[in-house]
């Protein structure tokens, strides 16, 4: 499984034309084998004690009876 690692930043202010940006927390976006997203799991420094994971839609063709759509 590899894993990507994305800042996540935001714009401060602006200054002669220039953007300020401070990093306010990571993005890790997990992968399989076959480079399909398997999770994405955010920290942010607003929520530090927060575990935020994301996971993408199973296929409708899976006949799981276990999984509220």
């Amino acid at each position: 499984m590899a894993q990507q690692t994305l800042k996540l930043n935001v714009k401060t202010g602006e200054k002669d034309g220039r953007s300020y940006w401070d990093t306010c927390g990571v993005a890790f976006v997990h992968t399989n084998d076959q480079g399909d997203i398997t999770s994405i799991t955010v920290r942010h420094n607003m929520f530090p004690t927060v575990e935020m994971v994301a996971f993408p839609k199973r296929d409708r063709e899976q006949n799981d009876d276990n999984v509220i759509e």
